[in-house]
């Protein structure tokens, strides 16, 4: 899951957006990430 949200990260800040607006999405959605894998009852899988 880190290395997507690695990506998600780099690529929002290279984008123009500052380290903390793009921190606070890399959060956003990681919560609804664990939270879909917590009501689908499944592991994470890299794609």
């Amino acid at each position: 899951m880190m290395h997507t949200l690695t990506q998600f990260y780099h690529s929002l800040v290279s984008a123009g957006n500052h380290k903390k607006v793009a921190l606070t999405a890399c959060m956003r959605k990681m919560v609804t990430i664990l939270n879909a894998m917590v009501w689908d009852d499944c592991l994470w899988q890299e794609a």
